[in-house]
């Protein structure tokens, strides 16, 4: 079987390569629109926000309904006072850089820092006004949808200050420039509005957060160009902007580009772990009231001892909050399993893990987080994975409520608290290859993309398009980490041989109708990688 899938995957990856899928003409209801020509606007005046709101993203403000369901929260009082304070002060300082980069590892609190300077200068206190904040997430790829940041700044802009709409409105009359290049976008849209009006004299914050969780896989617009719209669309307005990301050499390199720009602060430098100890000692005083547990539990020698566990990492003590107050097992007992465990992060995930193990189903649900594209829902996943109903999704991740939010909604999809999680289900050398079998599960995936579109069933259109456009990644993602040729055919179906001498012509037929480019050409690229990796 593996010889004839080799030699198929080349032969439809051939014609696969042939597709046109770049037509720039989106069939709908009958009609021909071109991407170029939608005209959304017609010169009918309209409220501000109604001709921007199928172009903003509104999950990426500091204070949207997704991130308060991620759990954010703002800094504990006397905890990052002093990182807190030097922000404050760079913020308020008009004569000083205009650019703040806040680096640090995965879990020290950067995303939790930002989170507490937007809200402090969104209060509308004198001096202090909050002019856009934007939340990258690896684990939210719609995050890092740069076709809606102009329109999103914009969006933010305006609620803030509303004196710039009337310009943002004669730029939106003619409806053409949400399809130009975004320099022109962040001209017309936010440079031009903002010098129209006397705006305060008190510098106004802007706030990135995770730039390193910015996914610019694509290719379409790079960090640096994202940092570059900012630093330069922004230098002669009265804007301080926020960069938070860890430490990496790539985003190193294009700080230093403007190094006179940049004021610096090395998260990692104030690390603190008494202000840890202060943190787990109040959390855990939760606990022992809301699970009825006896006075001096914890005591002061465990707390000491979790807290340098820790290392300063804030990530690690809010998780470890979390695992102790496991509402299938007892406070004590894992309290005491976190006193044997390792120090660390990686450690910490090992304990949650591999107590979670035992439930049906973990590996495939787990695996099937790590590998599959966009978020989907729980609904979503159960369908992928065939398992016979959402509660199987549910009780394989029954262990795993202190590193996963698993949501009430089958419509909603699970995401990580923190994303050093899938960094770490990721790389197999930290996970030591426990946890999760890439093969068995995206072997799974495959074989039931296949089911589902050969059944060609209209039931459900844009699960069917999900499924359509990423069986190939999976293929992909199989092959990549087989160690063998039984490990594929122990894998996957035999059903994949004669789907794949007919994908070349579904694929014409979906490149019509579907809308989504970009997807099918990725998908046809994916294709294209399998083909490499069975040489």
């Amino acid at each position: 079987m593996f010889d004839r899938l080799t030699l198929i995957i080349k032969l439809v990856t051939k014609a696969t390569m042939n597709v046109d899928v770049s037509n720039s003409n989106i069939e709908a209801g009958g009609h021909v629109f071109s991407n170029n020509m939608i005209n959304i606007y017609n010169n009918v005046p309209r409220a501000l926000s109604d001709i921007l709101k199928n172009h903003v993203n509104v999950n990426v403000a500091y204070d949207s309904l997704e991130r308060e369901d991620e759990g954010v929260s703002i800094c504990m009082e006397s905890t990052q006072t002093e990182v807190l304070e030097k922000i404050r002060n760079w913020a308020q300082d008009k004569d000083g850089p205009p650019v703040c980069w806040l680096h640090g590892p995965a879990g020290s609190g950067k995303s939790t820092i930002a989170h507490t300077i937007a809200q402090e200068y969104d209060r509308n206190e004198p001096g202090k006004k909050l002019g856009f904040s934007y939340f990258f997430s690896r684990r939210n790829p719609d995050r890092s949808n740069m076709t809606k940041f102009v329109p999103t700044f914009a969006y933010q802009l305006a609620h803030f200050f509303p004196l710039v709409q009337d310009s943002m409105k004669q730029a939106l009359e003619d409806g053409s420039i949400l399809t130009k290049r975004r320099c022109d976008q962040f001209t017309n849209l936010i440079v031009q509005p903002i010098q129209s009006i006397t705006m305060p004299a008190s510098p106004i914050i802007v706030v990135i957060d995770g730039l390193d969780e910015y996914d610019q896989a694509s290719g379409i617009f790079s960090l640096e160009n994202l940092i570059h719209l900012l630093v330069h669309g922004l230098r002669q307005l009265p804007f301080r902007i926020l960069f938070t990301s860890r430490y990496e050499p790539r985003i190193e390199t294009l700080f230093s580009q403007i190094s006179s720009d940049t004021y610096r602060v090395a998260l990692q430098d104030y690390l603190d772990i008494g202000e840890v100890f202060d943190y787990l000692r109040s959390e855990l005083s939760k606990v022992r009231e809301n699970r009825k547990l006896p006075q001096g539990w914890p005591s002061e020698k465990d707390l000491r001892c979790l807290a340098k566990k820790s290392e300063g990492i804030w990530i690690y003590a809010s998780t470890l909050v979390k695992f102790i107050d496991d509402e299938y097992d007892h406070p004590r007992r894992k309290l005491e399993i976190a006193l044997e465990a390792h120090n660390g992060l990686d450690a910490l995930f090992e304990q949650v893990l591999g107590d979670a193990q035992k439930y049906p189903h973990f590996d495939l649900v787990v695996g099937a987080i790590v590998f599959v594209r966009k978020s989907p829902s729980i609904l979503v996943l159960q369908r992928l994975l065939q398992l016979k109903s959402v509660d199987d999704v549910r009780v394989a991740l029954r262990g795993c409520s202190s590193i996963l939010r698993v949501p009430d909604s089958d419509d909603d999809y699970i995401r990580p608290y923190h994303t050093s999680l899938l960094d770490y289900l990721k790389d197999p050398n930290r996970r030591r290859g426990r946890f999760v079998d890439p093969v068995k599960c995206n072997g799974t995936i495959v074989d039931s993309c296949i089911q589902l579109i050969t059944a060609n069933s209209g039931s459900d259109a844009r699960f069917l398009s999900h499924v359509c456009l990423n069986w190939c990644h999976h293929i992909y993602m199989m092959l990549s980490h087989a160690k063998d040729v039984n490990d594929i055919k122990s894998n996957l179906g035999s059903g994949i041989v004669p789907f794949l001498k007919d994908w070349p012509q579904w694929l014409k037929h979906w490149a019509r109708g579907c809308g989504d480019h970009e997807g099918l050409k990725r998908a046809r690229d994916d294709l294209h990688s399998a083909c490499g990796m069975v040489g």
